[in-house]
């Protein structure tokens, strides 16, 4: 049988093709307030518990995007102040917590949407009863919105700036790297110190210092 001519095919266009790539900013704590004025100004009540369930798990997009009604509320229906997550990219399980204002948000959207226990939380908006949730293409073109809000360049943000978030705030003000570790959920310290851009920044502060 004779072989078959071989045939050169094209490359590939990069991953990152039209992609911010890179280390994403953080969100402050007064950006998010502006955030969340927008958002309940304009009364999208979906969003706001996104955007709040976000920053406070600090969960991976495929850990936050597929989350169930039941996940967060008790057996009388009641938002819960802490919930068990396996974790999909490390199979560990995990505990994460809710702030008030975020049982608040989830417990209004939960209402008004008459999402059943074992509904998927973050569906479209005209699509509540598919039983389809949010892609994480849906979810980042929704994170550039709400960054647009405070003014923000959206290429400086993404879905890892919303997990970044309040990791961030919590070590800047405590300096504790283990406690931030068990809150992203990773295996290990030097996971977290770069995921956080601890020896960036520390770069970066002795560069400012130091003169020649």
């Amino acid at each position: 049988m004779p072989a078959k001519p071989f045939v050169k095919r094209p490359p590939r266009p990069p991953w990152n093709k039209r992609v911010a790539v890179g280390q994403m900013s953080p969100l402050t704590a007064a950006q998010a307030a502006l955030i969340r004025a927008k958002l309940t100004a304009e009364q999208k009540m979906r969003d706001l518990a996104l955007f709040n369930t976000a920053l406070d798990t600090m969960l991976r997009a495929s850990d936050l995007l597929p989350l169930r009604v039941r996940q967060v509320t008790d057996h009388r229906g009641r938002v819960v102040e802490e919930f068990p997550i396996r974790q999909r990219k490390t199979g560990r399980s995990h505990v994460v917590a809710l702030s008030r204002e975020t049982r608040d948000s989830l417990a209004a959207w939960i209402a008004a949407s008459r999402k059943g226990p074992g509904a998927y939380l973050w569906t479209s908006i005209g699509n509540r009863k598919t039983g389809v949730y949010l892609t994480r293409e849906q979810y980042a073109n929704l994170v550039k919105r709400w960054v647009s809000y405070a003014d923000l360049n959206w290429k400086r943000y993404s879905t890892h700036s919303m997990r970044r978030s309040k990791s961030a705030a919590i070590y800047q003000a405590t300096k504790d790297l283990a406690a931030c570790q068990h809150l992203l959920g990773h295996k290990n310290i030097g996971s977290t110190a770069h995921y956080l851009g601890m020896d960036q920044r520390r770069a970066l502060s002795l560069a400012k210092k130091i003169r020649i």
